[in-house]
């Protein structure tokens, strides 16, 4: 529109294109089943706790949020831990907004952070929104985040550090060992960000105890989500763990009434589901051993992941082509070019018939590849 004053800072930020919907699919392709492997969704649907929480606080929708945020906090703490207080969380619509809530507080005047080249691109698009400049570092041998060379890369510019792990998408951690060793390097002036989404997958005992650096009063904040063990993300609710002084800088960021009651004491009863959530990780471990091994007897270059998702690298085509190509086969799975990959694809870890839905899907595309 003619005369407006546009800000040249958000139009140089790409717009986030989520994974297609199912619905859009059918819509688009005329199909009726239709199997979504793209967005790392819980396949189990959500806790039947939060569930029964959301319809009992919807009587009060037309209230504004009372101390609904107060109690998931300290929930929050004792689920934690000894050591931590209501103090040391913050509550956002979701892990990103609680990333986006970091990224405001600290790129500015022009600051630098700090990314794995391929990792979870919103890092990169919350720099540029925010003025700052993105530095990103070439991954390691298998894709795995190289925190010597980030740790080289960090300068008097350098605000925040992103770390993604399980690293979204590789589905590798990042380890006590070199987590230790980075956090020792690290001057005074820059925030580390432990992103952990996936976190509640993990099975590897080397995995860094990120929640053990803010006790340790290190410039560290943790981010956590309620939308993948707990089956949430359409709820949109997630938190960041820090030291109280960093905590209480950080809600200079919150808006007004960020996340909805009902949504946050859905979340808080997830954290009462030992059931649910155990049936979640049970059913991520058994079936993405079961997809590693099939992709691998197929020929694709499939990645061991710790989280519910495995990254395929070196397809036939290019990632994007790939996922066309098995949407026409009613599967939707990710491509990675905006993840800093274009030779790969993600496929979401689901239930035993999707997997193996997905598994005929992808021969089938490999056969139409071959036949050129």
């Amino acid at each position: 529109m003619k005369g407006l004053n546009l800000n040249p800072q958000l139009l140089r930020v790409p717009l986030y294109v989520a994974g297609k919907s199912a619905e859009e699919v059918r819509e688009e392709l005329g199909m009726e089943e239709v199997v979504k492997l793209a967005s790392n969704e819980n396949a189990l649907g959500p806790s039947p706790k939060a569930v029964a929480a959301l319809h009992e606080s919807l009587r009060q929708a037309h209230r504004y949020p009372g101390i609904a945020e107060r109690e998931l906090r300290r929930r929050l703490a004792d689920y934690h831990g000894a050591g931590f207080t209501e103090k040391h969380f913050i509550i956002g619509n979701g892990g990103t907004d609680v990333l986006r809530m970091i990224a405001q507080a600290f790129i500015f005047e022009a600051g630098e952070s700090i990314m794995g080249r391929v990792t979870f691109p919103l890092y990169g698009l919350l720099t540029t929104m925010f003025g700052g400049t993105s530095i990103k570092v070439d991954p390691a041998e298998g894709y795995a985040l190289d925190l010597p060379a980030m740790a080289e890369a960090v300068g008097p510019d350098t605000r925040l550090v992103w770390f993604c792990s399980p690293n979204n998408p590789s589905g590798l951690i990042i380890e006590q060992s070199e987590a230790e060793a980075f956090l020792d390097r690290l001057p005074d002036h820059v925030v580390a960000v432990f992103d952990e989404s996936y976190c509640d997958y993990v099975t590897d005992a080397a995995a860094a105890q990120s929640t053990q650096y803010v006790l340790e009063g290190r410039p560290v904040v943790v981010v956590r989500s309620f939308s993948k063990s707990a089956g949430l993300a359409n709820l949109r609710v997630g938190y960041g763990i820090a030291h109280p002084e960093l905590i209480e800088y950080l809600l200079h960021t919150v808006l007004p009434f960020n996340t909805g009651g009902p949504v946050i004491w859905a979340a808080i009863a997830s954290l009462d589901d030992d059931e649910f959530q155990e049936r979640s990780r049970k059913l991520v471990e058994k079936e993405r051993d079961f997809l590693f091994s099939r992709l691998g007897n197929l020929g694709l270059i499939a990645h061991p992941s710790q989280a519910n998702f495995i990254f395929v690298t070196d397809v036939p085509g290019g990632g994007r082509a790939f996922a066309d190509m098995m949407l026409r086969t009613g599967v939707i799975v990710r491509p990675m070019d905006a993840f800093g990959e274009p030779n790969g694809v993600r496929f979401t870890v689901g239930l035993r018939e999707q997997n193996e839905r997905l598994l005929k899907a992808v021969s089938e595309t490999l056969n139409v590849v071959k036949e050129g």
